[in-house]
């Protein structure tokens, strides 16, 4: 009868599978998830107004009054928080428009252009504006948003408790 060899468990498989689930967890986890939101602005508050469950497709627009009359805008773009002009002085062009027209109908910058595929029709916005910035500031980014034809605009606030009486 061949002798008994008592040998360490094969714990391979078992590594295998708790690193296939850890991969799994950081690739599914909205932890850390930059959405470019700039956390200086107080945002106004609001007693009405729904939840934005679903974030993706969407691109946040942080809105502060600047020079005269047009808003200084920033967003997350191309991985990075950029400041983007409503218009720039030197050329002319509206960078503002042409990012909104990008992530709406991808590099073509056209409705059913060369890739149609790349129109998003779902794009939404989502715009932070200090709760002290007036009206004049917000108003030349809701007509670029139009003029991008963004059918999904949305106003970030936050959540007011009301007390009861």
């Amino acid at each position: 009868m061949p002798a008994i060899q008592e040998g360490g468990v094969n714990v391979t498989p078992l590594i295998d599978i708790v690193m296939c689930l850890i991969i799994f967890f950081m690739l599914v986890a909205k932890i850390g998830v930059d959405t470019g939101a700039d956390r200086r602005i107080t945002i106004p508050a609001s007693l009405q107004g729904l939840e934005i469950k679903d974030m993706g497709n969407t691109l946040t627009l942080n809105i502060q009054p600047g020079i005269g009359e047009l808003p200084m805008v920033s967003a997350l773009v191309e991985g990075k928080v950029t400041d983007v002009k409503l218009v720039d002085p030197a050329t002319g062009k509206k960078p503002l428009l042409n990012t909104l027209l990008q992530f709406r109908y991808g590099r073509d910058f056209k409705p059913g252009g060369i890739n149609e595929s790349a129109d998003n029709p779902e794009f939404k916005i989502i715009i932070r504006g200090d709760e002290e910035m007036g009206y004049q500031y917000l108003e030349p980014v809701l007509i670029t948003c139009a003029e991008a034809n963004v059918k999904n605009v949305n106003f970030n606030t936050r959540k007011v408790v009301q007390q009861e009486r």
